[in-house]
């Protein structure tokens, strides 16, 4: 699409559906005022600096995203149906939906026609978005695996918050990464000797924080937490992406920290537990992750009401997920209509 059709595409919208939009726009009180005329005026200084190929390059995807910003119910009704697509070799298709009131199921099927890159552990890696007319909330889980067919099928949910889908109404489904070849481990941390736990007395500065939890809390404040500097010479590797960087008493409780290489890529992720003589597994009673200077790999410190003295009595475990494989790469989108149940 070059910019002269762009801008037509756009003006093309017909006016009521463009009043329609303002009038929704303004009823949500956002911030920004974002009006037609300064919408192709935009445009038209990306035409005039940006040049044709950057506007080529967004394709419609542009003009959706812009009304969809202001009327997620306009930018729907205007969306063509796509109820298939490939891209890298991979199809997705809609393979079929039922609304029940407030909630939405949809399946679809992503069939590998190349290689036999899917297997069942396949996941969207977060990777996807869906857009309906209405806020709403939902999310998708692998259901199945055809090795014969090379087919992953995927359970799509919504909820609706505010406003049921009708007849007639739009779901667009996108996704850019899938990820397979993921392994499921759950065993005993031999190499970590619970009689010789020391004091830590070296801990990190300003560690650079991306989440948490606590047991007892909604929130946790990582800010005032000490954090055992990382000891990647004495690493103890548990799995590859997966290895222990430092252990021992802080404060009175244990802490166990953990590294999981390149989770951006591979999504590898877990935590450690303890279990006692009777087989009763105790939890952490937080955890905060922070990353490595480079934004690569992630640190996890895992804390436990236990002392040295009371971890003779129990065993330090893990359970980890992890994947080595490079996610694989597309651009696949699916828009199809919601149908009147018979």
């Amino acid at each position: 699409m070059n910019g002269k059709e762009l801008l037509q595409s756009m003006s093309e919208i017909e006016n009521d559906l463009i009043i329609q939009s303002e009038f929704e726009f303004h009823q949500k009180k956002k911030i920004i005022h974002v009006k037609r005329r300064i919408a192709i005026a935009a445009c038209l200084c990306l035409c005039l600096c940006g040049t044709v190929p950057i506007l080529a390059f967004a394709g419609n995807d542009f003009a959706h995203e812009l009304l969809y910003s202001i009327s997620p119910s306009i930018a729907q009704k205007l969306k063509p149906i796509n109820v298939s697509c490939e891209d890298n070799g991979i199809e997705m298709t809609v393979v079929a939906a039922e609304v029940n009131g407030e909630k939405t199921t949809i399946l679809l099927s992503m069939h590998d026609k190349i290689a036999k890159r899917l297997d069942e552990t396949t996941d969207l890696f977060d990777s996807y978005s869906i857009c309906t007319p209405y806020d709403q909330s939902g999310g998708c889980s692998l259901v199945s695996y055809d090795a014969g067919t090379n087919t992953a099928t995927f359970m799509l949910t919504i909820e609706q918050t505010d406003h049921i889908l009708l007849p007639g109404d739009k779901i667009t489904f996108s996704v850019n990464q899938l990820l397979s070849k993921k392994e499921h481990n759950n065993f005993k941390i031999e190499k970590i000797d619970t009689n010789n736990v020391y004091s830590i007395t070296e801990f990190l500065e300003e560690p650079d924080i991306r989440g948490g939890s606590d047991s007892e809390s909604e929130s946790i404040d990582g800010d005032n937490m000490l954090f055992i500097k990382p000891d990647e010479a004495n690493a103890i590797i548990l799995k590859k992406g997966v290895a222990v960087t430092g252990y021992g008493i802080v404060e009175g409780k244990l802490h166990i920290q953990v590294r999981f290489s390149d989770i951006l890529n591979t999504d590898n992720h877990g935590y450690v537990y303890l279990k006692n003589e009777d087989g009763k597994v105790v939890n952490c009673q937080s955890s905060v992750a922070f990353w490595d200077q480079s934004h690569v790999n992630s640190y996890e410190e895992f804390v436990f009401e236990v002392s040295a003295e009371e971890l003779v009595n129990y065993e330090i475990w893990g359970e980890f997920w992890t994947c080595n494989n490079a996610p694989i790469e597309g651009e696949w989108q699916v828009t199809f209509p919601v149908e009147k149940n018979e």
